[in-house]
């Protein structure tokens, strides 16, 4: 990248992290990603799911999420100023303003959006609103005590797209959730303690990163929240048949750019 990682920047954290993925080490890391993220939501069953992130355009070029996740139907969804993918259903949002029905989504899976911002309570409410109850929620961010998160600040190199945003440890997140009612199921560690730059270093210390995420978990890299929305909300009476579609629903305002009605859903 040839922007330099300042907390002012305009590049939104998420879009820059899905530059990281495409990197050397990043590549190697979204492949492991994408494997603990398919087994975390081997027991999340629904209809709908909804990826947040950049990253998850990436992942859905490279991998096919449709391998990964039991859920067929699947909308990613990227912050405005990323690139959109072509996926039929891939779109830009306001991340604090989501075009989705309440109540909606089965599997969220939110990918570094939180480091959007330095408060990121509204991006919260929104996929808490989206998630249905007992719906799963995964969240990947970047782990502010590891090295790479020091590396990624001071001496950028390979990591230099991961120094942008707010990057938030996982007890403060952990408790944003729980204040929401959500049930923290796992918290599991990524990428290790050691922030290589080079892909066969990499992948020479597979052994010693598995024992650092048994021994020195909270020193890794990156982290996957994986959380269960219990709090049930009172609401209007539904059909038998919840929504027509996960896209497209009535909402307050104009979001993404699509001016929409006044919303007949309620929070």
């Amino acid at each position: 990248m040839s922007q330099n990682p300042t907390k002012d920047s305009a590049l939104a954290a998420s879009v820059a992290a899905a530059d990281w993925y495409r990197g050397p080490v990043g590549r190697l890391v979204a492949a492991d990603l994408v494997a603990m993220l398919a087994r975390r939501a081997e027991t999340a069953f629904g209809y709908h799911a909804l990826v947040l992130g950049e990253s998850g355009l990436e992942f859905e070029q490279r991998f096919g999420w449709e391998r990964q996740l039991r859920i067929d139907h699947r909308v990613l969804a990227g912050p405005t100023g990323g690139r959109v993918g072509r996926q039929a259903e891939s779109l830009p949002v306001e991340l604090d303003a989501l075009p989705i029905e309440s109540e909606a989504a089965d599997l969220v899976i939110a990918l570094h959006v939180l480091e959007d911002r330095r408060n990121p309570h509204e991006i919260l409410r929104e996929i808490d609103r989206t998630l249905r109850p007992e719906g799963r929620l995964l969240i990947v961010g970047l782990n502010p005590a590891s090295l790479l998160h020091l590396r990624s600040r001071f001496w950028p190199g390979c990591h230099a797209p991961l120094g942008f945003g707010y990057h938030h440890p996982t007890w403060r997140v952990v408790d944003w959730l729980r204040v929401l009612g959500y049930r923290i199921d796992a918290i599991e560690p990524l990428g290790g303690v050691t922030p290589w730059c080079r892909e066969n270093a990499y992948r020479r210390g597979e052994r010693f990163r598995r024992l650092s995420g048994e021994w020195a978990w909270f020193l890794n890299g990156l982290y996957v929240i994986d959380a269960t929305r219990r709090v049930a909300r009172p609401s209007r009476p539904k059909s038998a048949f919840r929504f027509a579609s996960l896209v497209g629903q009535p909402v307050r305002g104009e979001v993404a750019g699509m001016r929409r009605q006044s919303s007949s859903v309620h929070r």
